[in-house]
């Protein structure tokens, strides 16, 4: 049985992070084995939100960086806690770091507008930003919403990603607008959303950094 996300494999996940904190000589290697496609998401989320998704057509270098984030997690799995986020996502801030110092590149931040679509030139409206349509394209606002999903719950969820578009798209009150749709506060938004991302950073997502 092979871990397959947030729900299920979750044991055997437990076991093979037990293994590596215990130092066994091929736990690494049965770990990559067993969950390299959520090591390889992980490594191909953090190259796209630093503007090098192209390193992902070289199979040796994506390889390479594979190996890369599980040793990130090797020399981390005793202070891991089954339970929480999985490694790859509450340990994403060192593999990030591991993979810019072999790059050599400088972080770049998820900007929605960047990526919003365009209508006769011009970015579309708030509204039409669908962040599930950018996850397809961008594995970076990928790694962000599985993030989210993973610390909060649905109607929290949807306040934050909307204040945070808000935010990038230029909004000068996202808090009110947000406010606005979902019958709260502007205080209320601003909690829920300073909330969301303390739990993103407490599992080692930087919302700046990875989205």
């Amino acid at each position: 049985m092979k871990y397959s996300g947030a729900e299920g494999g979750g044991e055997l996940l437990a076991e093979r992070m037990a293994d590596m904190a215990s130092g066994e000589s091929d736990a690494l290697f049965r770990f990559i084995d067993e969950f390299r496609p959520d090591l390889t998401t992980s490594v191909r989320s953090t190259l796209g939100s630093l503007g090098r998704s192209d390193v992902t057509a070289k199979p040796a270098d994506l390889e390479f960086l594979v190996l890369s984030a599980a040793l990130v997690l090797f020399d981390r799995a005793d202070r891991w806690c089954s339970g929480g986020a999985p490694p790859w996502i509450w340990a994403a801030r060192a593999i990030r770091a591991e993979i810019v110092q072999w790059l050599g590149h400088p972080r770049v931040e998820f900007v929605a507008d960047r990526h919003a679509r365009t209508v006769g030139g011009a970015v579309a409206a708030p509204a039409d930003v669908r962040l599930d349509e950018l996850a397809e394209r961008h594995d970076g606002v990928a790694m962000w919403l599985a993030a989210v999903r993973d610390v909060a719950g649905e109607r929290d969820r949807s306040v934050h990603l909307e204040y945070q578009t808000q935010k990038s798209l230029g909004d000068p009150s996202p808090a009110n607008t947000v406010a606005a749709q979902f019958g709260l506060t502007p205080a209320n938004v601003r909690q829920i959303d300073a909330r969301i991302r303390r739990r993103l950073r407490a599992c080692g997502i930087d919302l700046h950094a990875s989205a």
